[in-house]
């Protein structure tokens, strides 16, 4: 499925992330260390690496079972990213020093220690408020007023919140694997594929309604029918539960978005208009193998912001030809979104 763009297609094309440095990612946790207990927050700062891999690294050097790491978020190995972690750590043993960790490849990876303190309790997988971003965009082409000109609508009005490539694996391998796994020709390989795969199947789900939105022309704006979510919360309500005209003026703010569907089980405090419910089955006429495969391994259902507020958008032009893009997203969130919305195709050397 192409998804559809929602500011009138591309405005030029661009190198991204010729080199790792030119795709640098910080990820924002919302909080500072405890300062006590029995973990270290660690941060890791990292280059040709996945989060797995540079989680497994620190586990080697300092003699941790990888299990008890924990993490918020992962980072792809393809740039230039910091991150945290948190590792057991006994109350009565000092810290650790900071600086670089071995790897596997040195030539091509590298890992860094960059800070330590203690820390009560285990990251857990979302725990984060979001991440910033600085990409450095190469060999531009294009005229650079158009640029700003789509750039400062996008801070304006934001950009479809699809699930990006990633999310599907490389080449899109993950969905051809949830339809076997769904159609009893393969099992997953342990919770985390089982993981994977089902998000996998969650997210076409949702960039397909998202698309058909898109084209036409509701995916920012609040229907009668609709659920809608504050910006940047995970908290969400029935439309038809207040004054739509007052929605309709939030939502013009980005102060809140309608939703789509992940799909799943029923599940209390998530009721749907039959409305809405008719709308999004009719959108998902081609997917009903994935909804209903979903709701056999008995996932809940939940819903996410059509609309991504993309914040503290900069630029700058250090050069004729290169742009230096930064921004700030929140957590689920990819800058690849953001980037459709101004590039295309996203060129990469």
């Amino acid at each position: 499925m192409t998804a559809a763009t929602a500011w009138g297609g591309a405005v030029g094309q661009a190198q991204v992330g010729r080199l790792q440095r030119d795709f640098y990612v910080n990820e924002n946790l919302g909080f500072t260390a405890d300062g006590e207990g029995p973990h270290l927050l660690v941060g890791i700062e990292k280059t040709g690496l996945s989060s797995t891999e540079a989680i497994k690294a620190v586990a080697r050097f300092w003699d941790i079972a990888v299990a008890s790491i924990g993490y918020a978020g992962r980072k792809d190995r393809h740039a230039h990213t910091h991150q945290f972690i948190t590792v057991p750590w006994p109350v009565n043993q000092s810290l650790p020093a900071i600086g670089a960790v071995p790897t596997d490849q040195p030539q091509e990876q590298t890992l860094r220690i960059t800070q330590v303190a203690r820390h009560r309790r285990k990251l857990r997988v979302g725990a984060l408020k979001g991440n910033t971003f600085r990409l450095h965009l190469r060999e531009v082409q294009g005229s650079p007023a158009a640029f700003e000109t789509r750039l400062g609508q996008i801070a304006r009005a934001g950009v479809p919140n699809y699930f990006g490539a990633q999310r599907f694996g490389r080449g899109g391998e993950n969905l051809p694997q949830v339809a076997a796994w769904f159609a009893g020709k393969r099992r997953p390989r342990g919770r985390n594929e089982r993981s994977m795969l089902l998000s996998a199947a969650r997210s076409a789900c949702f960039n397909q309604v998202l698309s058909a939105r898109v084209q036409v022309g509701d995916w920012n704006t609040i229907n009668a029918d609709d659920r809608v979510m504050l910006d940047g919360r995970g908290s969400h309500f029935s439309a038809a539960e207040e004054n739509l005209r007052r929605l309709s003026a939030r939502a013009a703010g980005l102060r809140l978005h309608p939703t789509g569907p992940l799909p799943g089980c029923e599940r209390s405090g998530l009721a749907l208009s039959e409305g809405l419910i008719a709308r999004e089955q009719a959108l998902l006429v081609d997917q009903a193998h994935l909804v209903a495969g979903i709701i056999e391994k008995g996932v809940a259902a939940d819903r996410r912001a059509l609309r991504l507020a993309v914040g503290e958008l900069g630029w700058v032009w250090p050069t004729a030809n290169e742009l230096i893009l930064t921004f700030s997203l929140p957590r689920g969130a990819y800058a690849t979104t953001v980037l459709r919305e101004l590039i295309d195709p996203v060129l990469s050397a």
